[in-house]
């Protein structure tokens, strides 16, 4: 058997900012898995481990180990934290590792940003010499971006993986167990056991690219990242191979080709997206050589190797073919299929996935209910009972008239119609009496179930109503025979009458009682017994609802004297007496409870007082006297129950103040409000002050691609203000016929004028500037592919097309450039603008010179 030889060195190069928190934690678990893997296949394989830590803007610690469970404590001590912008220092990280490494080292750089260092030229150098003189392997596992796949801070992740016959996968945090398969492929063998055959960038395009076989190797490992449609595999004897798939994922495969013939093998890979391509030659599969199969292990195979045999354990063991174990494919998610629902559990080489009681197994490990009511043996109802099929189990139903719990059913007396249609027949053991439910109920009278109270505060149910009921008070007496809409009656799902109300001489009739849920005026229903009693009223035999987000609701109709309460009001009993009150249930006993509300609009700022708070006050709105009131609109809203006071939002107008931060623009006014009492005298005076804030900050995106006349933009932005923009597209340089129609087909080289206007409060007070405007194949103002027309307030240099007419005078902007096509197709094209509506009074809006914006080419 051989000796212990070496095997490559694996070193962590791990981000440690903040927003790696979730990733570490994953990272954590597949490397004690990894490690102890490796060291299953090559025991007696001696590596050096290493942890090199970046951060922003500190770089470490470094720690090194040649112990395994050492080096799994070093990830106990990881934490995540600092950061704040995207970039970090990944070349400065990998510098480090790469000094403290081994050479043949594997090296893994784990991060979710771009390089912020690869702008020094020195640093990378240094990098470059390090790759070539250790000749070690530079994986990046990357799960974000800060720009583009074409920022100079990812793209060097790649330059960096072609030099050291490395790659870049572009995975989220639960692919690395599948990522990790293939390290454990590379790292349970000796260091110089792996012959690099082939290393090829691929820019997008369907290739065949062919591997010359010259040496009698054991496995060929064909690793690709990045995305693919297929790969075809053709011996030296033109036949098509098919591999082993090891992996096969958007971010990248791994393929395996047992005991490769010699000469030229061709792989042919069908993708549109960029890829890179690697094969390497497996001199020994691992290090279990020897003389005789006898002493490979009893779970393991042997293989001949030139005149020698190889020991491999067979699937679902773990060993290096002298000594295998069992696999605990229950231990780690990704080494086993079995469902959330389903059991995993292990077994010698294998493992069972156990569904749960009630349920069997499906198709690809799927646990599927058991319907027990389809089989006599599988269910222990009664004989009279109704099976009724659950998830994972059953229920057994008793018919009506019989009483029983459903595994047991005894015939009900009553069913025999021993009483009157206008009684009820209660049983009593083997007896019966009958009852009048006119004369024995239970009294609601429960102001809320009204189906005019358009608002809950506190969810009520009829969970526990079983029996006889009677409603009174001045919710109603009846139930409503319409469809109630949903969160009324103080409930989230009222119940109604899906029919009509009984008469006297009809006696006891069955009727269906509705539940409004989020879908359907009836989502649930039961069945009710009604009765009509002399003196005008009814009783409902109720059932308790299934859930506590139902109850029963009245008709206010259906009394004389019902509670009329406006439409932020609701009926409800206070201190034993029921009356109109504020629906959200606030209590107001002085001047500083009421709750005024802001509302601003584009000209005007409207401060609005409830009502009903003014009621809950005894506040007659028409003894308001309001200082200054000439210079103010005050509106009384019947609708929404409010008395408000409009004022203009122009500076100076009415005491309105007007300032800014830079950020936003703050418009304020105050106002006194005297109350008289009766013999007109004044003891109240309650002074306010309103507050409208508009964020100065906004973007704007032309939503078509050209196609509508005009793209209408509302920015939220710091409540309660809002500004409104527009952007049109116009034919001529005058910006006074815009393009009409649905849809603008144009010749490229054609001029277009792009007019983008400000609508807002104040016209004077602003400056339309265009910060950054760029045109994208999609609708999307987030597409990575885009070209700038306007960046940094600057037109594009290069291209010379683009004229700016305006940008930061007035409270319109407005541009030009002839049309193109983005890529080779025909795609369509979508504009988008950031724009910023700048204070002029306390800002420069204008943007800087041409010959500034030639300076300052490539700062942006």
């Amino acid at each position: 058997m051989t000796s212990s030889v070496s095997s490559s060195s694996l070193t962590y190069v791990v981000d440690t900012t903040g927003s790696m928190l979730t990733y570490i934690q994953q990272l954590k678990l597949v490397n004690n898995w990894l490690v102890d893997y490796i060291t299953a296949h090559f025991p007696c394989g001696e590596r050096q481990y290493t942890m090199v830590e970046f951060n922003d803007p500190t770089i470490g610690p470094a720690r090194i180990t040649s112990s395994k469970e050492e080096f799994k404590t070093f990830f106990s001590s990881l934490t995540a934290s600092g950061g704040g912008d995207c970039p970090e220092l990944a070349m400065s990280g990998l510098k480090l590792a790469l000094e403290i490494s081994p050479p043949k080292s594997f090296i893994l750089v784990f991060t979710d940003a771009s390089a912020k260092d690869y702008t020094n030229s020195t640093l990378l150098n240094n990098i470059y010499s390090l790759i070539d003189t250790k000749q070690s392997r530079v994986v990046f596992l990357t799960t974000g971006l800060c720009s583009s796949l074409t920022d100079p801070g990812f793209t060097i992740y790649k330059y960096i993986a072609s030099l050291s016959y490395g790659h870049v996968f572009q995975i989220a945090p639960s692919d690395l167990s599948k990522v990790f398969t293939y390290l454990d492929f590379t790292l349970s063998r000796p260091v110089d056991s792996l012959v690099k055959l082939l290393y090829k960038v691929n820019d997008g395009t369907n290739h065949c690219d062919n591997i010359t076989v010259t040496a009698d190797f054991t496995s060929l490992l064909v690793m690709i990242d990045g995305k693919i449609t297929s790969t075809t595999v053709f011996r030296p004897d033109h036949n098509v191979l098919i591999p082993d798939e090891i992996v096969f994922e958007n971010w990248g495969s791994l393929y395996q080709i047992e005991n490769p013939a010699k000469g030229v093998w061709t792989i042919c890979v069908n993708s549109s997206s960029p890829h890179v391509v690697q094969v390497d030659g497996l001199t020994v599969t691992n290090t279990s050589v020897t003389k005789y199969c006898s002493d490979c292990h009893t779970n393991a195979i042997c293989q001949p190797y030139h005149d020698l045999y190889q020991c491999i354990c067979k699937d679902g063991f773990i060993g290096d073919g002298f000594s295998c174990s069992d696999v605990d494919e229950c231990a780690y998610s990704w080494l086993n299929n079995c469902t959330s629902a389903a059991h995993c559990e292990n077994t010698c080489g294998s493992y069972n996935c156990r569904c749960p009681v009630g349920y069997t197994r499906g198709a690809g490990n799927t646990c599927v209910d058991i319907d027990e009511c389809s089989r006599p043996d599988l269910n222990k109802c009664h004989p009279l009972a109704k099976c009724i099929n659950t998830n994972g189990s059953y229920i057994c139903q008793c018919p009506p008239g019989v009483t029983g719990n459903g595994f047991y059913c005894e015939t009900d007396p009553c069913s025999r119609g021993v009483c009157r249609s206008d009684t009820e027949c209660i049983p009593n053991g083997i007896y019966y009496y009958c009852s009048d439910p006119c004369v024995s109920h239970t009294v609601l009278d429960d102001c809320w179930r009204s189906s005019s109270n358009a608002q809950y505060v506190d969810t009520k149910c009829d969970n526990d109503k079983v029996g006889w009921y009677r409603f009174t008070g001045s919710g109603g007496i009846r139930m409503p025979e319409f469809c109630v809409p949903k969160d009324r009656c103080n409930t989230v799902a009222p119940m109604w009458l899906n029919g009509s109300h009984p008469i006297e001489t009809d006696g006891i009739v069955s009727r269906t009682v509705c539940a409004h849920g989020q879908y359907d005026c009836c989502q649930w229903s039961s069945t009710v017994q009604i009765k009509a009693c002399p003196g005008g009223y009814h009783v409902y035999k109720l059932n308790r609802t299934p859930t506590c987000s139902m109850a029963y609701c009245t008709d206010p109709r259906s009394i004389n004297n019902d509670c009329l309460c406006a439409s932020d009001e609701e009926c409800r009993t206070v201190s034993g007496k029921c009356g109109c009150y504020c629906k959200d249930n606030v209590s107001v006993s002085a001047l500083k409870d009421l709750t005024p509300s802001v509302s601003c609009g584009l000209q005007n700022m409207k401060t609005s007082f409830r009502k009903c708070e003014m009621r809950a006050l005894n506040i007659d709105y028409l003894d308001i006297i309001l200082d200054d009131g000439s210079c103010f609109s005050v509106l009384d809203d019947n609708v929404t129950n409010t008395f408000s006071v409009m004022s203009p939002l122009q500076e100076g107008s009415c005491g309105m103040t007007f300032s800014t931060n830079g950020t936003h623009a703050f418009y304020r006014e105050s106002y006194d409000f005297f109350f008289v009492l009766p013999g007109k005298i004044i003891r109240d005076k309650l002074t306010t002050t309103s507050t409208c804030i508009f964020q100065l900050d906004m973007e704007l995106s032309l939503q078509t691609a050209l196609n509508p006349i005009i793209s209408n933009t509302i920015i939220n932005i710091s409540r309660p203000g809002q500004f409104s923009a527009r952007m049109a597209v116009y034919n001529s340089s005058d910006y006074k016929y815009p393009y009409n129609g649905s849809q603008i087909d144009l010749l490229t080289h054609t001029k277009i004028y792009i007019g983008v206007f400000l609508v807002g409060p104040d016209p004077s007070q602003y400056a339309m500037v265009l910060k950054n405007c760029y045109a994208t194949p999609s609708s999307s103002k987030d597409d990575p592919t885009r070209y700038y027309i306007i960046q940094n307030r600057c037109p594009n240099p290069v291209d010379p097309t683009i004229s700016v007419a305006q940008n930061g005078v007035s409270s319109q902007a407005q541009f030009s450039f002839e049309m193109f096509s983005m890529g080779k197709n025909p795609n369509q094209v979508y504009l988008h603008c950031e724009i910023y509506a700048c204070v002029r009074n306390t800002n420069v809006c204008e943007p800087v010179s041409t010959n500034n914006c030639e300076n300052s080419e490539g700062n942006g």
